[in-house]
């Protein structure tokens, strides 16, 4: 989606929200990579809208088109991702069944200790690893069934917002 759609998403929602399988802009300016001023809007506090961000390990997205990027680049992006949202806001979304290429050193998942090595050595703590492999995942989704559950018996209408005529 458009940096434009993805705004005006979190300015609606009252969900927490997941990109899926992305990585951060900064390394690789590819529209499907989330920019900085989208993860700055992640977080927990007043004003921010709870999520997480699925890095995705397709050396396209992680260093651009020829190159392949190792094990470092993933923890590269992990670490950004952290940096500009919060250890709170950042998840794996490999996208190993979805890939052709796949960073040295991370071909499957059998690999992940080696990403989780790198995340140790660079000072990741065992509770922001944990987040990391599922625990940020999972508390997005129960964000999003409570949500569900907040809003049981609402019209299904978004009436209620005004439109922009450009949209």
């Amino acid at each position: 989606m458009s940096d434009e759609t993805a705004e005006q998403a979190l300015d609606l929602t009252r969900s927490p929200v997941i990109w899926s399988h992305s990585s951060a802009r900064h390394f690789n300016k590819i529209q499907r990579n989330v920019p900085d001023h989208l993860l700055e809007r992640l977080g927990t506090s007043e004003g921010k809208v709870d999520g997480v961000v699925h890095v995705n390990f397709y050396p396209g997205f992680l260093v651009g088109k020829g190159q392949k990027g190792d094990v470092s680049t993933v923890a590269d992006h992990v670490e950004w991702v952290a940096k500009k949202a919060g250890h709170k806001h950042v998840g794996l979304g490999s996208d190993y069944d979805g890939i052709e290429s796949t960073p040295a050193g991370l071909e499957d998942v059998s690999k992940y200790p080696a990403l989780f090595a790198e995340l140790i050595r660079r000072g990741w703590t065992d509770a922001q690893l944990e987040d990391l492999a599922g625990g940020n995942t999972l508390r997005i989704l129960e964000g999003v069934e409570r949500v569900k559950e907040e809003m049981k018996g609402e019209p299904a209408s978004m009436g209620r917002y005004t439109r922009r005529k450009d949209l």
